[in-house]
């Protein structure tokens, strides 16, 4: 092996996201300088371009902007201000009731885009400027945002476990099913931090009545974007359509619902969601075909096999390697995206664990909810300063109101980690082979 050349790759890396360049620009060069310094591979350059391309070209990674682009064109119709609207009925008369709306408006945009950071840039500004006329500080309801959002990419359908799946050969809809009782879990710890902090602070409570006539008509409206949530699921299980079908027909679902009731869409504003979207997907997938050429390296310097051999050699339980990966991922959450560790880490370690006895879906339940978590791992988690930039609250205040919501996460990713019935109760019971 060569260790210099290999070493050279991690210093570079965490050398250049410390000083805080863009990730995709220290993973590339990182990945760059395996080849400028290991000298049998100074005249095989054509390798790096063709590792970049080959790590993006999957099928299944279609449905990433096209999710993100069905998430983007909700945004434009107001389905979303029909969604926060309809979660006011149940939960806006609570003491902290706006905080609840927040978490459970989440919850449900989750299950349309797939995106932690399209929820924040898409629901941030509803959410904070509601919560503020309410009467929450600024940096509350933005640390708020951007910790109830990392629930959506968990609850279906999820980009994440879309990249898991393509990584691993997992099937998307047993990891997509996977990841619907976390999701919930993680929302509920959120709504269990809130209902302490209420009565600990006195929250806010507001004092807008519904009748039942304005109830019903509030729920016919949001009835539309509730639906999509259905037809995304319901196609997925019954096996009408793959997650990439279903996300060109969550498309369509939207542009033809406007079409028929809203009217809201222009030709400048589907222009407009197809700038976001490309800007979005594409920095997602530069990232992985850069960090794709890093895992290649990574096999090329036989480190999973190292790994492989360490654990096996120390005797590590199932139980212990499960805790220390944890660690190392809410670790790597403070300098490296969700995307980035998918590609590095899911190769090497799935296949150890289900060694293991480990159930591959479980592990990649486990690992897509530490990935999200670490967008709200301070100091650099990007969802933070997401919020932070739709907010403009300053970035420390954000990450100290949100350690409450975090330790919440984390504790929520423990439990599912030991007792994985949280995570593979439902794929059994919809028939998927785990």
């Amino acid at each position: 092996m060569s260790s210099s050349a290999l070493i050279t790759v991690l210093v570079v890396l965490f050398g250049l996201l410390l000083i805080g360049s863009p990730v995709v620009m220290a993973i590339g060069t990182a990945a760059m300088s395996y080849f400028l310094i290991k000298p049998d591979m100074l005249g095989n350059l054509m390798m790096y371009a063709h590792r970049l391309f080959t790590g993006m070209d999957s099928f299944i990674y279609i449905c990433i902007p096209l999710f993100m682009l069905s998430g983007e064109l909700m945004g434009y119709t107001g389905l979303m201000d029909r969604v926060v609207d309809f979660c006011r009925i149940f939960v806006g008369r609570l003491r902290g009731g706006v905080a609840y709306v927040n978490v459970l408006s989440s919850m449900l945009f989750g299950g349309i885009s797939g995106s932690a950071l399209a929820d924040i840039a898409a629901l941030g500004p509803i959410e904070i400027s509601l919560m503020e006329s309410d009467g929450y500080d600024r940096e509350f309801s933005a640390a708020l945002t951007a910790t109830s959002a990392i629930q959506g990419p968990i609850i279906p359908p999820s980009i994440p476990a879309v990249m898991f799946a393509s990584l691993t050969s997992v099937s998307v809809g047993a990891l997509f099913i996977g990841g619907l009782v976390p999701g919930i879990m993680l929302g509920l710890a959120q709504i269990s931090v809130i209902a302490y902090l209420a009565r600990k602070h006195q929250f806010p409570k507001s004092d807008v009545r519904y009748t039942l006539k304005e109830g019903v008509l509030i729920t016919l409206k949001s009835l539309s974007a509730l639906f999509m949530i259905v037809l995304i699921l319901g196609g997925i299980l019954s096996g009408t359509f793959t997650a990439t079908e279903a996300s060109a027909v969550s498309i369509i679902y939207v542009l033809v619902i406007d079409i028929c009731f809203y009217h809201t869409l222009t030709p400048a504003k589907i222009w407009e969601a197809l700038k976001k979207t490309a800007v979005s997907s594409a920095s997602i997938f530069l990232i992985i075909g850069f960090t794709s050429i890093i895992s290649w390296i990574l096999a090329m310097e036989n480190v999973p096999v190292m790994i492989s051999n360490w654990v096996y050699g120390a005797n590590i339980s199932p139980y212990l390697l499960l805790f220390i990966v944890n660690v190392f991922f809410l670790f790597n959450g403070m300098w490296i995206s969700d995307s980035a560790q998918l590609v590095l880490f899911a190769p090497i370690f799935t296949p150890i664990f289900t060694a293991m006895g480990v159930s591959a879906v479980h592990f990649g339940v486990v690992m897509v909810v530490n990935v999200m978590i670490g967008l709200i791992t301070p100091p650099f988690g990007v969802g933070l300063y997401t919020a932070a930039s739709v907010s403009g609250c300053e970035l420390k205040r954000i990450v100290k109101a949100s350690l409450p919501f975090t330790a919440a996460c984390v504790t929520v990713l423990f439990l599912i980690t030991y007792i994985p019935g949280f995570a593979l109760t439902l794929p059994r019971l919809v028939g998927y082979t785990i």
